[in-house]
């Protein structure tokens, strides 16, 4: 009995089919469609934090460079104070300064391009679109450095709007830099 149980096994079978049944092929469709859609997600969700992650560089990069204009300009206006005593010296001596005539509480107004720039007139919307909105602002007046001079404190502020949260709405995001300079 175990021999012929054995030879049943061997045999091939002649009536029936061979291969995969259709409910077989229908659920292995679908199971690769959820691991394609999941895949499709994650690569939607990198591109997006990957955008977020390069807007918010720009946006150190542009408060930095705002700072270091203004810690330029401070410097420029205290060398001209103190390379130069038999004049009296005032800022109206350097009239190209942006930040540093800014009176105390007063703030300067600037929009800057996806590149971190300027905008200027161009096809290319990179280029010509406003994307961060800088707010330089004159925020303290600590003292008087060494007798000569004025040492104040001046803040940078980059908001800009790259992603939509779950209702669809824009979510701003900002960076604030502060130094305190020393200027003329």
């Amino acid at each position: 009995m175990a021999e012929d149980l054995m030879r049943a096994r061997q045999r091939p079978r002649t009536g029936g089919q061979a291969g995969f049944s259709m409910i077989e092929m229908l659920m292995t469709a679908f199971i690769l469609a959820v691991g394609l859609l999941g895949l499709c997600m994650l690569q939607t969700l990198s591109l997006r934090a990957s955008r977020g992650s390069r807007s918010l560089n720009t946006a150190v990069q542009v408060a930095s460079g705002v700072m270091d204009r203004v810690e330029m300009e401070g410097r420029l206006s205290w060398l001209n104070i103190t390379d130069n005593p038999a004049v009296a010296p005032t800022i109206a001596n350097l009239p190209n300064l942006l930040y540093i005539p800014l009176a105390l509480g007063a703030s300067l107004n600037q929009s800057f391009n996806l590149r971190g720039e300027l905008p200027t007139a161009s096809p290319d919307p990179t280029v010509s679109t406003p994307f961060f909105t800088v707010v330089t602002k004159h925020v303290d007046n600590v003292g008087t450095g060494a007798g000569v001079g004025q040492i104040s404190d001046f803040s940078v502020t980059v908001s800009f709007t790259d992603t939509l949260n779950a209702a669809a709405g824009p979510v701003t995001r900002q960076v604030v830099l502060t130094r305190r300079i020393i200027h003329g």
